[in-house]
């Protein structure tokens, strides 16, 4: 792992994880590595752990384009979300380790640590290549893109009205929603908000973009999966003045009459996966299938 480079990110507000960062910190040092940590984590590291280490830093808006060989994500699933924006299409590979609750992405517990730096260092390891969606907000500015590993989500803003959202699939119409919002989701974001709104669950490889509506007014209305090679466009009507569009974990105000144009992205998100892992026993675990006393 000699002059090997971990970038380590996570949530400064949560102290859970600050064990978990000191313990990866050490691991790095005592194999060589070098520490880029994500500045306002380590300043309030600092100030509960009592300890320093020999490091650089990144902050919000930097690309971690060659300055890292991996990310370490330390948190939940959330907090993996967030190095999407500072890998966007560099390759960096992404390993997640899971002080938070679910834990579909972090799935490397903290007390795993060890083994899992162990079999990393080791090349004990593959690599997962998630699909990314692409949403241009503003269709009249194609340089101006959003990126999402999850789900890109449209839904009412302060107005308690339901939203019009215009859907045409590959330059076919498929239905004029009226529901409080609608979820565009990758396969690895359909165990997150799509599953809440009664999504299906698909595996990570699976080559689908699922469209889930919220709530929606028209009982028949029912989520449908589609090509991720499709193309699709919207326009958002409704009675108020703006509409809440979400990326991942990032959200922004819209204004009504909006078109927004989601496709696939042109690159990938590399997730480290160690061979105890499966996508199968994950959701079995996480999702509690055959927790019952007849099993």
């Amino acid at each position: 792992m000699k002059n090997r480079i971990f970038a380590i990110y996570g949530n400064p507000s949560s102290a859970v994880s600050f064990e978990a960062v000191e313990k990866i910190c050490k691991k790095v040092q005592q194999n060589k590595g070098s520490l880029l940590i994500y500045e306002p984590l380590y300043k309030e590291f600092v100030k509960i752990q009592k300890v320093e280490f020999e490091a650089e830093f990144f902050n919000e808006g930097d690309l971690l384009k060659n300055r890292a060989d991996v990310v370490v994500s330390v948190g939940g699933d959330g907090t993996f979300l967030g190095t999407l924006p500072f890998i966007h299409d560099s390759e960096i590979p992404v390993m997640g380790i899971n002080s938070g609750r679910l834990g579909f992405l972090a799935n490397t517990q903290i007390e795993d640590i060890d083994e899992a730096f162990e079999n990393f260092v080791n090349g004990n390891y593959n690599l997962d290549k998630r699909a990314v969606l692409q949403i241009t907000p503003q269709i009249d500015k194609p340089e101006y893109k959003l990126y999402a590993l999850n789900d890109i989500t449209v839904r009412r803003g302060e107005n308690a009205n339901m939203l019009s959202f215009e859907t045409v699939v590959d330059d076919c119409f498929l239905n004029n929603y009226w529901a409080d919002g609608i979820v565009f989701s990758t396969p690895t974001g359909s165990t997150a908000y799509s599953l809440s709104c009664g999504g299906p669950i698909l595996t990570p490889n699976a080559k689908a973009m699922i469209i889930t509506p919220i709530a929606s007014h028209t009982l028949t209305v029912r989520p449908i999966v589609i090509s991720d090679e499709s193309i699709v466009k919207i326009k958002v009507s409704g009675r108020g003045e703006n509409f809440s569009l979400s990326v991942d974990s990032s959200s922004e105000t819209v204004e009504i009459g909006s078109e927004l144009l989601i496709q696939k992205a042109p690159f990938y998100l590399s997730i480290v996966r160690f061979e105890h892992h499966s996508f199968y026993e994950t959701i079995r675990s996480k999702l509690m299938w055959g927790y019952d006393k007849r099993n």
